[in-house]
């Protein structure tokens, strides 16, 4: 096996470490958390009104 692949591996594991670390970072700034806060409290609010849609495959023509 030729030596040049481990370090192309190497290479690319830093790589990946770096992107994800910094995604990482990013997701956690402080100006995102209201976001965060909001998306998180989306599951659990109540609907105003109930979903009237009942048309079926069987209702339409």
């Amino acid at each position: 096996m030729n030596p040049v692949w481990g370090l192309v591996a190497g290479i690319f594991i830093v790589l990946m470490m770096l992107t994800f670390i910094g995604i990482w970072i990013w997701a956690w700034r402080s100006r995102h958390q209201q976001v965060f806060q909001r998306m998180a409290q989306l599951p659990l609010e109540d609907e105003d009104e109930p979903d009237t849609d009942t048309d079926t495959k069987e209702d339409r023509p």
